[in-house]
């Protein structure tokens, strides 16, 4: 199943909003955390035993019958922000380039795409220049940056949160701290060059 964009979302679709509903519930079953969502019960199945897997929650009952409910309990609460993670419990790493490119851009204030790559760059996870210029281009049409000369300059009133706005495949800027699209690529808003 294909996953939503995240502006066609409603907040009880999401990987965020189990989350969420585990931190409030603390102890819960597929049963009691389905009902707090309007995902289907194999996805939130799914996120469960991923989490189970990475650690985050734990088996605090098991069915002795069939038709008894498995219990879960919170173990290791990370904050708001819903840990990604696989079915196996392995962690997500796909936009971890972002979010480190959005935190160096705060602190760089002033810089090139490469720089920014250098800047945003872990062992874990290193990030391309190319990556980077795709990402700052994005940025300066959404208004978080202003081109200058060869680089950008971060602009602090554009500071909508901790969370970094997403580059969706339709070339959109979504930002997930306002919960919508910044800046629509040429093909949807009929106005925009390269």
């Amino acid at each position: 199943m294909a996953l939503k964009p995240m502006d066609k979302r409603n907040g009880f679709d999401s990987r965020q909003a189990l989350w969420a509903a585990i931190r409030r519930m603390q102890t819960f079953t597929l049963r009691t955390l389905r009902e707090e969502t309007v995902l289907r019960l194999d996805s939130v199945r799914e996120y469960v035993v991923g989490l189970e897997k990475a650690g985050f929650i734990e088996r605090t009952h098991e069915s002795k019958r069939p038709g008894d409910p498995v219990v879960w309990e919170l173990r290791k609460d990370v904050g708001v922000e819903a840990p990604r993670v696989r079915k196996d419990g392995t962690q997500v790493t796909m936009g971890d380039g972002c979010k480190n490119m959005w935190e160096a851009m705060r602190i760089l204030r002033i810089f090139t795409a490469r720089e920014l790559a250098v800047a945003a760059s872990l062992p874990e996870c290193l990030v391309k220049e190319q990556t980077a210029i795709d990402y700052t281009y994005h940025l300066c049409r959404a208004g978080y940056l202003k081109k200058s000369g060869n680089g950008y300059i971060f602009l602090p009133a554009a500071y909508t949160g901790p969370l970094a706005p997403q580059i969706q495949r339709t070339k959109r800027v979504w930002d997930p701290n306002q919960q919508k699209v910044r800046w629509r690529s040429d093909e949807e808003a009929g106005n925009d060059e390269r």
